[in-house]
């Protein structure tokens, strides 16, 4: 499936997806015409609404890095330029990690126990654990906001 197809899977397993309201907050919020710092003070609000909004911890944020990355272990994400998408696949990881807790297996579902838990990671092309997902997950919010 290629990423495409997913972000039009998702356009439909998700309609009712959690993040899509704060995210439009923000970019309401000016996001687009902001400089880069009022990016970032944008992205660490959005950060904390959707920690919220997901009941998971909320992982720190570190701008002006090399790369964009998500650290498993310390539950940090790291980006390169206060970028919303970026931020978003960054996030979808962090809930991918959070996801590895039995009772929380139906959260990249949105906690919808009749779903198939399993559709995030299902007929990826890529190597990376969980990257097609993340990167789907982003550009359907962007899409759809």
């Amino acid at each position: 499936m290629t990423i495409e197809e997913r972000v039009e899977l998702y356009k439909s397993l998700y309609k009712k997806c959690k993040a899509l309201e704060p995210v439009a907050n923000t970019l309401a919020k000016g996001y687009k015409q902001a400089d880069p710092r009022k990016r970032l003070e944008l992205i660490r609000e959005l950060d904390t609404e959707l920690t919220e909004v997901y009941m998971v911890r909320i992982p720190v944020i570190t701008c002006g890095v090399r790369d964009n990355s998500y650290v498993l272990q310390t539950k940090e994400i790291y980006l390169a330029d206060p970028d919303l998408e970026a931020f978003l696949h960054q996030f979808r990881h962090h809930l991918q990690n959070e996801a590895r807790e039995l009772s929380r297996k139906y959260l990249l579902m949105e906690d919808d126990p009749k779903a198939d838990y399993r559709i995030p990671y299902r007929e990826a092309n890529s190597m990376l654990y969980g990257e097609d997902d993340a990167v789907a997950w982003s550009r359907f919010l962007i899409e759809n906001c």
